[in-house]
This record gives C-alpha cells, structure tokens and sequence, in this order.
C-alpha cells in the first residue's frame, strides 16, 4: 500500500446519487428471517379466522381534495409543508390517504381507523389533521400533497406493475408508506414484505431496534402493551415487530406485524374479535409518534446536496487518492452524498492537486490494497466474518486508515462498531483524540463544535462542545478515526431532526480536517 498517492490502476469515478439497483434475490422474494420470532407460526395464529373483525362498510367517498393551507407539524424540530391554494370551507390539512381498492373487504376492515387516529390526537395532541381515501391508481406525484400513504387488511395482495412504479418515485420523492397488518393476520403480513421489497429492491428491509426515533419522536415509548391474543402469539414487551425500509437517513417504508388499525378504531377485544395487535392505548401513541417522525422527515427528505454532482476529472490535478465506502452484511449506505459534499469543500479550502477515486468495496476485496483510506458508516448492529475482520486487521497494520462514524449517531452501530474493533485489534482501544493533534489544526482550527439539537438534548448542553473523535494509534499514525456523532448528515447539509450529530459547518471542518490528516501521512 502506497501512501504518497501514485497508486495506478483507478478509472476515474464520481459519485453517483442515484441508488444503485442490486438486487439480491432473496429481498426480492421476502426475507423470512425478518419475521422469526413474530407468531406468524403459532397456534394463536393458527386461529386468527376464528376471531376477526368482520369488514364494514367503507365510509361516504370524501369531497375532492386539493391542497390549500400550510401543514403544521407537530410538537418537533420539524418545518410547516406548505401549500398556495386556498380551500373554502377550511379543512384540517391531508396528512394520510388510505390507500383503497375495488373490494371493500382488502382495505376497509376498519373503514374510520385512519380518521379515529387524528381525531383522537386532536383530542389528547390539540393538533389537527385530516385523512382521505385513495383509489392505488390515484398514487401522488408530489409527496408534499400527501405525506403518507397507508394500506391496511386481512388478506394477501399485491399492487399492479404500474402502481409500484408510482408508489417507488412517491417513497424516493420523499413519501412514507405505511402497512398495518388489521388484526395480525399472517397472510397480509407476508405479501406486504414482498411488496416492501419489490418496492425498494436496493434497501434491506431490518426490524426496528428500541433506539429508532420513531420511538422517541412525540412520547418516550419505552414499552410496548399487548392484547392477550398478541401475547399468545408470541409478543413480548422490548421488542416492537416493526419492520422498516429506509432511504437515506429516513425509514420511508414501515411494516406493522402486530395490529394498530385496531386500536386507532377503538375497537377493543371480544368473544367475536381477538386482535393479535397492540392495546388501544399502545396503538394510539404509537400513531401518534409514527406520525410525528414522518412530518419532521418528510420536510427534510430532499437535502440540497440532491442538487449538487460531485466529478473529479480535473487534468491538472497531480495525484490520485483512493477512499473506499466499506461494504458489509447490513445498512453500510446511508448518506450517499455525504463523501462527495464534504470532498468537494476539500478541494474548495485546500486547493490540494488530489484527484479522488471512490469505490464501494468488501472487506475481502483485493482492492483494499490500493485504498489508502476506508470509510464506515451505519445505523444499525452489523457484524463482520472472520475473512472480513482478518482483511480490516491486515489493512490496518499495513498502514491503512480507517474512518467510521455512527451515522445519526445512533447507538446500536455504535456498540456494533466498539465490539467489532475490539475483536479486530484486541491489544488496542479507542481513546480520546487529544485537542492538540495535528487532525484538529489544518486546515481548520478546531476546538468546539456545535451539536445538532438531538445531541445537545442528549448532552443536557446547547453550548459547543469540544470534538468527541476517538481514535487507535498503530505505528505512530492514527489507523482508527471514530466518531460517535453524526457526520454525513452535516456534510449533506440535511436538516435531520433526529441526527444525534454536529451542525453542517463544524462537520465539514472535522471531516476536511480528517481528509487532510490522512492524505498526509
């Protein structure tokens, strides 16, 4: 491995936004693993058509909606949507669209659940929205018309070729998707990962840890109350059975195991209806907390770096410095963009003659070779095989340098991360990076950086706070740079309410600040 930058071999490369369509068979089919431990296969669910809430009618087609007032958010960091068009009479906003089809019986088992739910919120919240019903074939180009769309039922289905293909430009436009399972049925839970999956082949689906925002996002939801139907199914208290797609930082696709149509409908169990779901009251905050994280979202799903294109073809530039994204087993891409901002404003501060080659690569890659610097990010737990983590420990005794951040700051790829580099380098431990390293001096001088409001509330501290980087050093060089706090978020200049990050200037100087240390040594 050459450091000095004369490396050959590299095409030059930019980085693309776009997502880029990999599809493993085995997302595209529906992953059972996802729902190990869920019931699907117990002997409650085994009775589910015994006890089951008979379909209703659906409720009267609404008036024709158009968007006409500003969308106020709730309780949260999060901006108002607006729209230009003035309605007469005034109207709560449209929040949610129940997405409808031709038999009544698929969609409206509970015709008023939607409605229920923004009621009740009015009520408890004092925030007012409204819902409607949505024909599939009626899926909004504009996600800022809808925010969320929501299909519910008993049965298996599957959407038509040409409504996924709305449904996918609405997820990746920045709309949410939401399915509920009504009553815990099996067959509608099985179809609806396969539909998730089709939807957005590109993105493993994952269970919702304890940590997610959605957990955090209006009421601390620390724990999940059961029906006694769920229980008997196999529920337990700690683990939510929510199963979400993300893009980006944003989860856009949410899969409800256990029942919350139910319980928004206030409809409680009976000799005639045992839900496998969640209480009537579990039901409603976590309704209420789903739709706190999605209005904060959604208003900041389209970063101003999804404007922007980063190409590094200049003839002039001397040499060639190759940084590779690390692949593995899990989440491993959040903020596509982030590299590319943050090389950008590189070369705007330092004018350093370096041109940049990316690539995505495994750990057992031959390339690692040529990659002087290597760069993990993720939310979630992962953890590497043993050819992964021989590869990382040659690299790294070989000179190379490796920067890793908890993406979001969230806490399970942290924990994931500290274990995995104690396995890699057993002799060694993360340690403070000292305020007078020479990473801290060029090209910026930095001694305190703002925290994004999610981590000033976990600090108990809105002041700036010294960098909290970490690092292990091998050989007189630092082999390790870590950052628990967010920093693509920054470098994407993305509002993320919920990134436990640093504020995009400060970000961008530590991640410069690193690039230049590395190119360096």
């Amino acid at each position: 491995m050459n450091h000095r930058m004369n490396a050959h071999g590299f095409s030059r490369r930019c980085l693309a936004f776009a997502l880029t369509l990999a599809t493993p068979a085995l997302w595209a089919q529906g992953d059972p693993s996802l729902l190990r431990g869920l019931g699907l296969d117990s002997a409650a669910a085994a009775r589910e058509k015994d006890f089951s809430c008979a379909p209703k009618p659906p409720p009267s087609r609404p008036a024709q909606f158009s968007g006409g007032e500003g969308l106020p958010p709730l309780p949260l960091p999060a901006v108002p949507l607006r729209r230009t068009e003035k309605k007469n009479p005034p109207r709560p906003p449209v929040l949610i669209a129940k997405i409808t089809t031709e038999r009544a019986s698929d969609w409206a088992t509970n015709p008023a659940d939607a409605e229920n739910l923004l009621r009740w919120m009015s009520e408890n919240l004092k925030v007012n929205f409204s819902s409607i019903n949505l024909p599939q074939d009626q899926i909004p180009q504009d996600p800022k018309e809808i925010p969320i769309l929501y299909r519910t039922g008993h049965e298996a289905f599957e959407f038509p070729p040409a409504v996924r293909d709305q449904l996918r430009r609405y997820l990746l436009g920045g709309g949410t998707l939401v399915f509920d399972a009504c009553c815990g049925r099996r067959a509608f839970v099985e179809s609806a990962l396969r539909e998730m999956q089709t939807l957005i082949p590109e993105r493993p689906p994952y269970r919702l840890p304890p940590g997610h925002p959605l957990f955090g996002a209006f009421t601390d939801l620390k724990s999940y109350q059961y029906r006694d139907w769920a229980r008997k199914a196999g529920a337990v208290d700690g683990d939510p059975g929510i199963i979400g797609i993300d893009v980006g930082c944003r989860t856009a696709v949410f899969l409800f195991r256990w029942d919350v149509s139910c319980g928004w409908d206030n409809l409680g169990d009976s000799n005639e209806h045992h839900c496998l779901g969640y209480t009537i009251d579990t039901s409603r905050r976590l309704g209420a907390n789903l739709m706190a994280y999605i209005t904060a979202e959604h208003n900041t799903a389209m970063p101003l770096s999804r404007a922007l294109q980063f190409a590094d073809a200049s003839p002039e530039k001397s040499g060639k410095f190759a940084i590779g994204q690390l692949m593995y087993n899990g989440h491993w891409r959040t903020r596509e963009a982030g590299l590319s901002m943050m090389m950008n404003v590189f070369h705007d501060r330092t004018k350093t003659p370096v041109r940049f080659a990316v690539e995505n690569v495994p750990a057992t890659s031959s390339r690692l070779t040529e990659m002087p610097f290597l760069y993990l990010t993720g939310h979630e737990e992962f953890e590497f095989t043993e050819a992964e983590r021989a590869a990382l420990r040659q690299y790294l005794q070989r000179g190379g340098i490796l920067l890793a951040e908890a993406c979001c700051g969230r806490e399970e790829f942290n924990r994931a991360f500290r274990r995995e580099l104690a396995i890699l380098m057993p002799a060694s431990e993360l340690t403070p990076i000292p305020a007078g390293h020479q990473l801290f001096q060029y090209p910026a001088r930095v001694t305190a950086v703002q925290p994004r409001p999610a981590l000033a509330k976990r600090l108990g501290s809105t002041d700036k706070i010294a960098p909290r980087l970490q690092g292990v050093t091998l050989n007189g060089h630092l082999a390790v740079i870590y950052s628990p706090d967010g920093l693509a978020c920054g470098w994407e200049l993305a509002e993320c309410p919920y990134c436990r990050g640093i504020a995009p200037a400060d970000a961008l100087n530590l991640g410069v600040n690193i690039l230049s240390y590395s190119i360096l040594q």
